[in-house]
């Protein structure tokens, strides 16, 4: 429609409002370029992970600012934010009530879930110190 819009003004009969084979012709394919290349970014971002809301949060990794417990939450700061946290316990240990995990102040964790506004964490082993994940039993 631009292109027909600019073939319009050839027959002006003021030579001031004649357009210029040129300027209709750059018009024309930088407007083509532009539509290819926002075409061709839409289709390739379509195969990105997502970088937003629950499902960007997986994977993160995080720093417990308030202890965490398996029978008790805490918080970790993750993504910027300020989550309030809780352990991930495996199917095979869930009926284990007496084995207290928990994660202390400045222990770095990985976001492996988000449920009912909570984040799930697994404590993240740190490669200076060679620690495991604290656990008692």
């Amino acid at each position: 429609m631009l292109t027909l819009g600019i073939l319009v003004l050839f027959d002006a009969t003021p030579v001031y409002l004649q357009a210029s084979l040129v300027i209709l012709a750059a018009v024309a394919v930088l407007t083509a370029v532009l539509f290819v290349v926002v075409s061709r970014e839409m289709l390739v971002a379509r195969g990105r992970p997502v970088t937003t809301g629950a499902e960007g949060m997986i994977g993160e990794v995080g720093v417990v600012k308030e202890p965490i417990g398996t029978g008790s939450p805490g918080w970790v700061f993750v993504h910027g934010e300020l989550w309030q946290a809780t352990i991930a316990v495996a199917p095979e240990d869930a009926h284990k009530r007496d084995r207290e995990q928990s994660v202390g102040i400045g222990r770095k964790v990985q976001v492996v879930d988000v449920r009912d506004g909570r984040v799930v964490v697994l404590p993240v082993e740190t490669a200076v110190s060679g620690q495991l994940p604290e656990s008692n039993g």
